[in-house]
């Protein structure tokens, strides 16, 4: 009876104990025993989070900050001293127990051969072996593009605008067929090549329509036709595709293309050929192209909708070649291209007023912008893509003119 009652006795005791202040901050009741003192959560967390820091700002009051009962400091270094004062340690902090930063890249064998983990190739075993690249001469095409702007266009031209000259080159340069002449089962080295001599011709007689550009020096005409042709190109893919799906002649077609005077059709079920540049398949390399078909169809849809006149098609060609130039070159080509740039705007202008008898035509500006925008997101898109390709060494192949192919694999 009296041990009960001796216990009975210790309970006002306890209470005030747990009742009482944070002998930090004097604001919060303290909770318990915290790294060697009684004090509150709070402060416990203060302590834990800031008791090794060794950058903490220096006090602005020389170290004597004042402790209000109900009040608190936002010095941190005068808070920190008083939890050492009243016995608080450092001594049960428990440091690395974060698993991230004592883990170790396990030992696969992806790392054993140092290939990507998060691409699953399955390349031959030649790719390993080879000792060199697979050497390509691709001169020949800046010879006949060389060729084709020494030769110059057919004169005398009576077309009182530029843009209706390029849009008459436009017609030339184009395959005399309408429609889709041949559907590709298998799209090899072969077809490439002659796709990329198509291309180039067609780029370089293109140009001679154009009286600016033609006054130039040849070799920065020759310099400026290797930096665009690929994407010149790609633009004009994209507008024959767009005439095929509109005139429902090839609607299942994804790309619409030249090869020489053949206008050819590539369906999705069209078998892809590399083994001329790379050990990996199509179905493996579909990380590099994992959006390229929707990227497609949407610039597709856009031209489609758009529905340009051979004139504002010649226009967005050059606004995309031009602003292209103007990425990487001197200061005396980009002067050269702003002028080419203000001479076209001047003649686009005099085309909507003159010609075709539309005064306000800002809509239409505003579409072909939209267009030429998305089509530059998607050339930087494949430019990345090419630069991925070529750090993980997808391709053997080696090119003898390969500035004609920085946006291009």
């Amino acid at each position: 009876m009296n041990a009960l009652c001796s216990s009975s006795s210790s309970f006002p005791d306890l209470i005030v104990a747990v009742s009482e202040k944070c002998p930090v901050c004097w604001k919060h009741t303290a909770h318990g025993m915290h790294f060697g003192a009684f004090t509150c959560r709070a402060c416990a967390a203060f302590f834990r989070r800031f008791a090794t820091t060794k950058n903490l700002k220096p006090c602005k009051k020389s170290n004597v900050c004042e402790f209000t009962k109900n009040g608190y400091t936002s010095c941190k270094k005068c808070r920190l001293q008083r939890c050492f004062d009243i016995g608080m340690k450092i001594d049960n902090f428990q440091f690395e127990r974060d698993p991230y930063k004592s883990g170790k890249i396990p030992f696969t064998l992806d790392t054993y051969l140092d290939r990507p983990s998060l691409i699953i190739f399955t390349a031959l075993a030649e790719l390993d072996s080879r000792d060199s690249k697979v050497y390509v001469d691709v001169q020949f095409l800046i010879d006949r593009a060389f060729r084709e702007l020494l030769q110059g266009c057919e004169s005398p031209i009576r077309q009182p605008n530029i843009l209706k000259k390029l849009a008459l080159g436009l017609e030339k340069i184009r395959s005399t067929q309408c429609n889709v002449t041949k559907i590709l089962s298998k799209f090899g080295k072969d077809e490439v090549l002659a796709m990329w001599e198509t291309d180039m011709l067609k780029i370089a007689k293109w140009f001679t329509y154009f009286d600016n550009f033609q006054k130039l020096p040849y070799n920065l005409q020759i310099d400026m036709i290797k930096q665009v042709w690929a994407i010149w190109a790609a633009m004009e893919k994209l507008a024959n595709t767009a005439n095929a799906k509109k005139n429902s002649t090839c609607e299942s077609a994804n790309v619409v293309l030249q090869i020489d005077d053949d206008l050819v059709a590539c369906e999705q079920s069209i078998e892809i050929d590399l083994s001329w540049c790379s050990s990996y398949k199509t179905e493996q390399l579909q990380f590099f192209d994992f959006d390229h078909q929707a990227q497609l169809e949407y610039l597709v849809q856009l031209m489609v909708d758009l529905n340009p006149t051979d004139e504002e098609l010649s226009y967005m060609l050059c606004h995309i070649c031009f602003e292209h130039i103007k990425k990487s070159c001197d200061r005396f080509t980009q002067e050269t291209v702003e002028q080419l740039q203000d001479t076209l705007s001047d003649h686009l202008h005099d085309y909507y007023i003159n010609h075709e008898n539309r005064p306000t035509y800002s809509g239409r500006i505003v579409s072909m912008i939209k267009l030429n925008n998305a089509f530059q997101k998607y050339v930087q898109r494949e430019r990345l893509k090419c630069e991925l390709m070529r750090l993980f060494k997808v391709l053997f192949v080696e090119y003898s003119n390969p500035e004609l192919f920085v946006d291009y694999w």
